[in-house]
């Protein structure tokens, strides 16, 4: 990769809380990878509207690859996240 260079940035609560759940999930090792990954993309010209069906189909087969999480883990964290953003301390049945 080369010489790394520190920056900083102001970001909203709303992105650290998304970033942080997905380090928290596992969906990246740290805030480093994630922001490495997501400016990697950026770079790449890898945005989600600009992705062809192949691009699509292989980032989906990446995400396949990874360790999955059972759906009830998954609605769970969901819920949290959501309760979160909304500022609630319990879930809405």
């Amino acid at each position: 990769m080369g010489k790394l260079e520190r920056i900083t940035a102001d970001v909203p609560v709303e992105m650290v809380k998304g970033m942080r759940a997905a380090i928290d999930a596992g969906a990246y090792a740290s805030t480093d990878a994630l922001v490495l990954d997501a400016l990697a993309n950026w770079l790449e010209g890898a945005r989600p509207g600009e992705m062809t069906q192949d691009d699509l189909r292989a980032a989906i087969a990446q995400g396949a690859e990874g360790d999955g999480v059972d759906a009830d883990t998954f609605f769970d964290q969901l819920d949290q996240e959501i309760d979160d953003l909304n500022g609630s301390s319990g879930k809405v049945e």
